[in-house]
């Protein structure tokens, strides 16, 4: 991609728009915004590796839907489009049984690790998943205000994330 080599963007095209196509019409979207979705993302890691050596940690694969979501992400936001994201198990059950097998078993670790909260944490999590504005969780949850419900969420967040990536498990999977 460095090079600019029409063989390996057409590699890419053929490898990774169906995976692109199959996202953007599960949420929302049309063909048309699946080949500009394509596009901005195929643009997007041609710049990043043209800035900096790109070093993954993932498979590309991966890598390459964690951006096309992030700027399918953006456009819905941009446009007001109020989404759900399908769940991605069937799709990638079928299309890398490695990178499903991976997900899976991330995903376990997360819900683990999620149950590991305090109750708390665990009902200021959910009600932010399901849109529940802060003024509500701030009412709902005593707190003073909506600074508060946000920085609480922040707090849980932290110690999720934190639970996860310390999770024995999840740093053998992460290696």
């Amino acid at each position: 991609m460095r090079r600019n080599d029409k063989d390996v963007l057409k590699y890419v095209y053929k490898q990774y728009f169906p995976m692109v196509r199959y996202f953007i019409i599960r949420n929302q979207g049309s063909e048309e915004d699946a080949e500009d979705m394509f596009q901005e993302a195929i643009v997007a890691v041609c710049q990043r590796v043209k800035r900096k050596n790109l070093a993954l940690d993932c498979a590309f694969k991966t890598y390459f839907y964690s951006v096309v979501r992030h700027i399918w992400l953006q456009y819905l936001d941009r446009n007001k489009i109020h989404y759900e994201f399908s769940d991605m198990d069937e799709f990638l059950m079928l299309e890398d049984q490695e990178l499903y097998d991976d997900f899976q078993a991330k995903k376990a670790i997360f819900q683990r690790r999620f149950l590991d909260l305090t109750e708390l944490c665990q009902k200021v999590l959910m009600m932010v998943v399901e849109g529940t504005t802060y003024e509500e969780i701030a009412l709902t949850l005593g707190y003073k205000g909506k600074q508060y419900a946000i920085k609480r969420k922040y707090e849980c967040m932290k110690s999720l994330i934190n639970r996860v990536i310390n999770d024995p498990e999840y740093k053998r999977l992460s290696q």
